[in-house]
């Protein structure tokens, strides 16, 4: 009987053509940064840590530190995205929007150092405002472990527009499938991912229903959570969905200096 069947290990050869991918989606959007402001030098001015301040009246002003490998522009969107009494939430598409409907600009967000080329990416997708934005690399990154929110790392909207030079829609799903497609001994016209209800995806097209004949992968149950064996180096054994991030930083890594 057909069933959906995963390969026991990937190599560098199977990973090279997804982290180009990545690599050119992350330089696209660079480009649209770099036309909405310049770049400036990565440094950290003396200063042991970066600080993120939200100030949401009428509440006063909050402070976020980096903390260990939490940059702190993502520890500020965890903690004004969740807890007990969120001010803004990570909507459907992947962008942080203030629960209340407003706007969020530069003096509700603000970053006292310039952002490293990782956040720099990354607040834009977001539609964060941007103070200074660089092509740093920050220490450790080699690592391919830059922490986010877990409503970041969970919302497959962005980081298919992470994938797809920050265009999402159905072009952006289907850059995703094709990425899966890797780690599967199936013929990638014998299946479909599945993103949540009434969105099928193929090779070629997004559709309402299950093609008929075809093998159903859902995203979010099967798919994300399933761990895969990548034998290159900083990747290892995570699920689909970390490796799937962790290509994504491979990609920025390879942007930044």
């Amino acid at each position: 009987m057909p069933r959906i069947r995963w390969k026991a290990t990937l190599g560098a050869s199977d990973l090279a053509p997804l982290v180009a991918i990545a690599e050119a989606s992350i330089a696209a959007i660079q480009a649209a940064i770099a036309q909405h402001q310049a770049f400036v030098p990565y440094h950290a001015g003396g200063a042991q840590k970066a600080v993120t301040t939200v100030t949401w009246p009428p509440a006063g002003p909050q402070d976020y530190e980096t903390h260990m490998q939490e940059h702190s522009e993502m520890v500020a969107v965890a903690a004004s995205t969740g807890g007990f009494a969120p001010i803004w939430q990570v909507d459907a598409a992947g962008h942080v929007v203030a629960n209340n409907g407003a706007t969020i600009q530069h003096a509700n967000y603000f970053t006292d150092l310039p952002h490293c080329g990782y956040c720099s990416v990354m607040l834009w997708v977001l539609e964060l405002p941007l103070g200074a934005p660089t092509k740093g690399r920050y220490n450790l990154a080699v690592n391919l472990e830059y922490a986010i929110p877990a409503n970041v790392l969970n919302n497959v909207d962005l980081l298919s527009r992470l994938l797809n030079s920050n265009a999402g829609g159905d072009d952006a799903l289907i850059v995703l499938k094709k990425m899966v497609n890797v780690f599967l001994q199936n013929d990638p016209g014998e299946w479909v991912l599945q993103i949540g209800p009434g969105i099928f995806v193929s090779d070629t097209e997004v559709t309402a229903a299950a093609p008929a004949g075809k093998l159903v992968l859902d995203w979010a149950t099967e798919a994300a959570p399933h761990r895969v064996d990548v034998n290159v180096n900083y990747f290892g054994k995570n699920t689909l969905l970390v490796t799937l991030w962790k290509i994504v930083w491979k990609g920025i890594y390879n942007n930044v200096g």
